[in-house]
């Protein structure tokens, strides 16, 4: 979250924070557990059958049968703890494009990760407020390229570009 002043980013993730809507969470977890939650209620206990339905992410399961303390817990319980739909779902950084940076820079360079995924807080204006003052930061200091291989994600990834009918499914020795 990227403000001029980290009080200022402070205040938008506040207000971003208070968006938030329990409805958001259920089908936020619904999408990564692969499990219909609308008929089961709010706050009766999950079935042993339910739980063993879910197909999705195993860490978002796990971390909700933690947190809640119960062996099957509540639809409320996987929205209260599973922290989606909330910006505490992720590890945030506050704060100007300089402070920012900072956070991404130690995490890189204390091995605490190999990369970042963003994700938008918000939108419009998330990922264009990202590009426009921390990657510039980050260039600044090394630590993102300035120089791409080509225009497209295929060569800068140095992938030979597909051929007509390389998609077809072919027959042995065709």
């Amino acid at each position: 979250m990227i403000g001029e002043t980290r009080t200022a980013a402070q205040e938008k993730a506040a207000y971003i924070e208070q968006l938030a809507h329990p409805m958001d969470a259920l089908v936020l977890l619904s999408e990564v557990l692969n499990l219909d939650f609308a008929p089961h209620g709010l706050d009766k206990p999950l079935s042993d059958a339910a739980l063993a339905a879910i197909s999705g992410s195993r860490a978002i399961y796990d971390r909700v049968i933690r947190l809640s303390g119960k062996r099957n817990p509540t639809t409320r319980d996987f929205i209260t703890h599973s922290g989606r739909g909330t910006l505490h779902e992720l590890p945030l950084f506050v704060g100007t494009p300089h402070q920012v940076a900072d956070g991404l820079e130690e995490w890189f360079t204390t091995a605490a990760c190999d990369g970042f995924v963003l994700a938008a807080t918000h939108i419009p204006g998330a990922y264009e407020d990202f590009v426009r003052l921390v990657v510039p930061e980050l260039q600044r200091r090394g630590l993102f390229h300035r120089e791409y291989a080509g225009v497209t994600l295929r060569e800068n990834m140095g992938l030979p570009r597909p051929q007509r009918g390389d998609w077809m499914c072919r027959k042995p020795g065709a």
